[in-house]
């Protein structure tokens, strides 16, 4: 989760390659349905930008996906820790009692042996898990994306802009005008959409 403002900015670059096609077809907003920052409306090009920061920390889905990513890895990472924890108190029982002579060294090793397979077992377990977790960070990258463009989509009419950027603070645009901002409202819009 800590790419997200950078899977934002290409969302919502990929976004505005949209609704510049969707401007380019003449489908413009009705008038009074348009969020339009005063700046942007002198120049030929219309020009707005939403905060990636506020979005990731406001957009009320996307933190409910974050949520459940959370708290299926702090899940995993305690299971494996449990498992992980058992076998090594077992390893050390083990080389407790090989060294007090209380089994023979072939029964060691066979409780060895067995030791390592559980624990390639639990490795096998981590790999399977932290591959899950990693396709379930993708899924949930792929729906914002999809959610994020289909309520654009939807809201093309009310957005009216050539080109909507993505700005978080030590990003590639250094510096953006509070007048373009229009963060505050597609978050509105967003988080009004069920």
């Amino acid at each position: 989760m800590k790419n997200l403002p950078i899977i934002l900015n290409v969302i919502l670059f990929a976004l505005v390659g949209h609704l510049y096609y969707l401007n380019s077809k003449n489908t413009k907003p009705a008038e009074g349905q348009v969020i339009m920052p005063a700046a942007s409306k002198a120049g030929g090009l219309r020009i707005a930008y939403v905060n990636a920061d506020t979005l990731d920390a406001k957009y009320e889905w996307l933190k409910t996906q974050k949520a459940a990513i959370e708290q299926r890895m702090s899940a995993a990472e305690k299971t494996l820790s449990s498992k992980e924890e058992g076998l090594m108190k077992e390893a050390s029982a083990l080389q407790e009692k090989f060294q007090q002579g209380n089994m023979t060294q072939a029964e060691a090793e066979k409780q060895q042996a067995v030791l390592m397979q559980r624990g390639q077992k639990l490795e096998e377990e981590k790999a399977r898990l932290s591959k899950s977790l990693g396709e379930d960070q993708k899924k949930a990258f792929d729906d914002l994306y999809a959610n994020v463009e289909a309520h654009l989509k939807t809201l093309s009419t009310q957005i009216g802009f050539d080109y909507i950027l993505s700005y978080q603070r030590g990003g590639p645009i250094l510096f953006a005008s509070d007048s373009l901002e229009i963060t505050t409202q597609v978050l509105d819009l967003l988080n009004a959409k069920k």
